[in-house]
C-alpha cells in the first residue's frame, strides 16, 4: 500500500497503548483499523491515523463510534462493530510491515468518516486520546 486513502479499512497488527505501555512493539494480531489520513508538518504531507474497530462492546469509559449497518456492509464488516476514537496508531503504511494486506477491505462513507473524525477531535481535545507510534 503506497497511497493509503482516506476512510479505506485495512487489516492491520494494530498496537494497543496498552501492550505499547508494556514495551511491545508489535500487534497481538490483525484487526479492520480504520485510515484517517490528516495533513501534517510544515511540508504539508499526509499522515495516516489508524484506528481500531472491535466487536467487542466497549466499556462506559470508551470514547467510540457505532458502525452502521450499512456502513459496515460497505466496509465488509461483521456487526456490530465500534471504531475506537480514544487511541491511534501511526505508521508510515508504504513502508509498514504491521500492514497485513496492501488491498483494503472496503471504505466507510465521507459522511461517516466526518463523524469518526469529529469524535477522535473531541476525544483529543479532552486529554483522552493516545497515539501510538509504529515507527
Amino acid at each position: 500500500m503506497t497511497e493509503p486513502q482516506h476512510g479505506e479499512i485495512i487489516l492491520y497488527s494494530y498496537l494497543w497503548a496498552r501492550e505499547y505501555d508494556r514495551g511491545e512493539e508489535a500487534g497481538r494480531k490483525a484487526r479492520p483499523t480504520c485510515v484517517m489520513l490528516i495533513v501534517a508538518g510544515k511540508d504539508g504531507r499526509q499522515k495516516p491515523l489508524l484506528f481500531p474497530i472491535t466487536s467487542q462492546p466497549p466499556g462506559s469509559s470508551a470514547h467510540v463510534v457505532e458502525v452502521p449497518e450499512t456502513e459496515a456492509r460497505r466496509a465488509k464488516l461483521y456487526t456490530p462493530a465500534w471504531v475506537i476514537v480514544d487511541e491511534f496508531n501511526t505508521d508510515d503504511l508504504a513502508a509498514s510491515w504491521a500492514l497485513e494486506d496492501a488491498k483494503p477491505l472496503g471504505r466507510f462513507s465521507r459522511k461517516f468518516m466526518s463523524r469518526i473524525a469529529a469524535a477522535a477531535a473531541a476525544a483529543i481535545r479532552a486529554g483522552k486520546a493516545r497515539s501510538v507510534p509504529r515507527r
